[in-house]
Parts: C-alpha cells; structure tokens; sequence
C-alpha cells in the first residue's frame, strides 16, 4: 500500500532519529523530579517537537503552553484540506517520563535509546514518546499523497506520569482552539500483540484512601492483652471483609456494579478468541497457582466491567524481624477499589464509605481519608462510526479487524476531555504490547507496530471525509 510505503520511508529518516533524540532527555515527570523547572527537561522535550515539526511540517503551527508554575505542553495545529476548518480530528499524547528504574540489561539504558531486533530501547519511547512523530509521521504521509483530511490538532502534555494536575487547566483556556472535533485520537495505550490494532472502548474508574483503625493509645503485650482488647488490624480486616470476599474477591457494595452493554460482552468475547490464554498468562503466577476466573473471556470482562478491592499499603506493623509480642494501637490500609464505567460513581463513594466508617465493633476509632476518586469511562453510542472506520482501515493495513478491548486501569483526563467536547467520539489505542515494560526497565518500541499504526491512523483520518 502507498500510504504505508510513504510512512516507513518518512519514519526511518525522519521521525524515528527525533525520537531517539527525544529519549536522550531524562524528562521525568514532575513527582519524580521535584527541580523539574530549573532542570528544564520537560521545556527541552516541547521545544524539540516544536523545531522538528517546523523542519518536516511546515504548514504545521505550533506553540509551547507556558504559565508560571504549570508545566508546559506543545500545542499542534495543522490546517486540513477540506473547505470545514471547524472541524477536527484531535490527538493527545505526553512527553514526560516515568524515572529511570534499575535492571536495565547490559548495553541499554532509560536515557540512551538503542536499536536492536526490530525493537526501540529507552524510556519514553513506547510510554508515550511516540506519540507526536506518530501524529506528524501520520499527517505527512497524507499530505505526501495529496489525501484530504480534516484539521488536525496535537496536545501533548508534560504531566501526564504525576496526575495530569495542569491539563484540564490548559484544556478550558484552549478550548475554543480545538474547532468541534470529531473524534480524539488517544494515544497513550496497550495493545494485546503486534499482529493486530487494539482500540480500547472503555477504562474502569477507581476509589483509592487510606482506612485507618485505632483501638489505644499505645500498643501493649500480647501474652497480658490479647483477647481483652480489640486488635486494629483484625478490625481493619472485617471492615474491609464489608465491601468484598477476600477469596472470590466478589464486591458486596451493589452501587458498584454496571449493566453491561452486550455489544461490549461480544467484542471482549472476540478479543479473549485473539489473545487466548495471553489473557492471563503474563502474570507471574507461581507454578500451580491460577487465576480467579475460569475462562479467558471472564477474565477480560472481569478487569474491565466489573469491581475489584486490592489492599496496596498499610502501615502500623513492624518487620518481621522487628516484631515483638506486641497487640499494635493503630493500623492503616490503602484500599483500592477498581469500578466500572457507566454507574452511579457518587453513590458508590458513599456506600463506600458508610460500609467502613459506620457500626464499628468495639467502638474502635475509624477514619476513612485521601480518597483518590476517578471516575471510569465508556466510549458512546457516538463512536461507533469512528470505530468502524477504524476497522477498516485496520483490515487495509493489517489485513485483519480491530479488536475491541477494555482497559482495567485509570485515565482521568479522558473525563475532563468528554465534559468539554461531548460531541467528540473517543479512539484509545496505543503500542503498549507484550515486553513492551512501560515504567519498567528494558522499556522498548515495537517499530513495525508503530509504522503500521500509525498508517492506521492516517487511513481512518481519511476515510472520515468520506472520500
């Protein structure tokens, strides 16, 4: 196909040297870099976009988002070929980075960006580096070809790996810079494997904060006081206990279920038949240890449209080999509940919350604190055009349909973007295959994956002029 062929040409010698330049700057998001500003990493990333775009793509505006202590993002916009410059087609991606992890293997390293095998090593590349030369390697092979397509705008932020705390900020004031989009091209996800293009068509919401149980006001000897006093961590277990079973892992709260749409059933069913048991299989489970669910498509429709509880800190207990005969005053737990989009996200806060603060045996002191509350998200009825065009085009590249997937994580931002564009449809896709270890050491770029990708892309911002 044309359009491939003038994407892996552009790619090659253009786009993939920036973007090993670009893994060279050890850009680490702000959590991870309190000096963040003077060390001015995160403007370094935004100004070599910025050139680069100017020398490939001209006809291309850009400007670096600056106020005083938010930190910058890179604003794209790219006239279209159709009479409607009102209209647009809207990409996202980030350019900070998660820090530099140990373990890197002999002759790689997070800021030294080495090919080897196929494969682009250095962090940033595949988590979310890509994501402007992807844009712009999209844009060009269009225009290379004199296809039309839509204006076309880029955000890609610097603070995406800490929170995106400043993103919704620039996103009000720029609102009226982003035309009426037709749909968003989220690029910042996970792709099952690298035969096939993966669109995510929901993530579930999350309700994180720290339980904490307190019984005296310093803790005592076990031989004199147990079974006298109430013991915090046992009580921080039963309330807990209250909102799941800690074998099944089934969620008692009923606010935090969701209908599930059957059309989301039947493409989770299609994506367990393409994966098969690389459903599970990545997890590390030790020998003779299996999952939850019985079957591959329970697994998918498990992490992605129904709730779970993980325990993910606690403090109040010593180490092992600082443990005494000692009944602790007070323990506190990190609980983390993943929940389902399209459900009633204020009345699962508060059943939440009345189910571990409220009857306490013993009249234990409780707190329920710092809860981190994002809702989830589901793609609309008014994505499905946009799905299907990407579906064909994925048959023109790949030869094969899209699959359809849900992502169990959380990505907040995707809220704030639909309450200021409800018209807009949604793509979440990404080539954060197998071995890909974002946030890991070893983080690596499929670059086949990518070129044809990013074909992809070009091939559905196409068809959707409807030419």
């Amino acid at each position: 196909m044309q359009l491939q062929e003038v994407i892996n040409q552009f790619w090659e010698s253009e786009a993939q040297p920036a973007l090993m330049r670009y893994i060279r700057i050890p850009a680490k998001s702000t959590a991870y870099d309190r000096l963040w500003k003077e060390h001015g990493f995160l403007d370094e990333c935004c100004e070599l976009g910025q050139e680069w775009i100017k020398k490939v793509l001209p006809q291309a505006q850009t400007e670096i988002i600056r106020e005083e202590g938010k930190t910058p993002c890179l604003l794209v916009d790219i006239p279209g070929t159709v009479q409607n410059q009102s209209e647009t087609v809207v990409f996202y991606g980030h350019l900070d980075k998660q820090p530099e992890a140990g373990g890197w293997r002999e002759g790689l390293g997070p800021w030294t960006p080495v090919v080897e095998n196929g494969k682009l090593y250095g962090r940033g590349a595949a988590d979310d580096g890509y994501s402007l030369f992807s844009m712009i390697t999209c844009v060009y092979g269009l225009k290379a070809l004199n296809l039309s397509h839509p204006r076309i705008v880029g955000i890609f932020e610097t603070q995406e790996e800490s929170g995106s705390n400043d993103l919704p900020y620039f996103l009000k004031k720029l609102k009226d810079r982003f035309g009426k989009p037709k749909f968003f091209i989220i690029l910042d996800n996970h792709c099952g494997d690298y035969e096939h293009v993966w669109l995510s068509t929901s993530v579930r919401g999350v309700i994180s904060g720290t339980l904490r149980v307190q019984s005296m006001h310093y803790g005592v000897h076990s031989g004199t006081y147990s079974g006298m006093v109430p013991d915090p961590f046992a009580i921080a277990q039963a309330l807990v206990a209250r909102l799941h079973d800690p074998i099944s892992g089934f969620v008692k709260i009923s606010s935090c279920y969701a209908d599930i749409p059957q059309r989301r059933i039947d493409q989770l069913k299609r994506a367990a038949d393409v994966l098969g048991d690389l459903v599970w299989n990545h997890a590390p489970l030790l020998p003779g240890v299996h999952t939850k669910c019985t079957t591959n498509h329970e697994i998918l429709v498990q992490e992605t449209w129904k709730p779970a509880l993980t325990i993910t800190g606690m403090d109040g207990l010593p180490r092992i080999e600082d443990a005494g005969n000692v009944i602790q005053s007070s323990v506190a737990l990190r609980v983390s509940m993943r929940l389902p989009p399209d459900i009633d996200f204020s009345a699962a806060e508060k059943d939440i919350a009345h189910a571990l603060t409220r009857n306490i045996p013993y009249g234990c002191q409780v707190t329920w604190q710092y809860p981190e509350n994002h809702p989830g998200w589901t793609a609309k009825d008014n994505a499905k055009e946009v799905e299907n065009q990407f579906n064909e085009s994925a048959r023109a590249i790949f030869g094969k349909e899209a699959v359809f997937l849900g992502q169990g994580g959380s990505i907040p931002i995707i809220n704030t973007f639909e309450e200021l564009f409800p018209e807009g449809a949604f793509v979440l896709t990404g080539v954060l295959g197998p071995q890909s270890n974002a946030h890991a050491p070893n983080e690596s770029l499929d670059i086949e994956y990518t070129k044809k990708l990013t074909a992809v892309m070009a091939d559905a911002i196409h068809r959707s002029c409807g030419e």
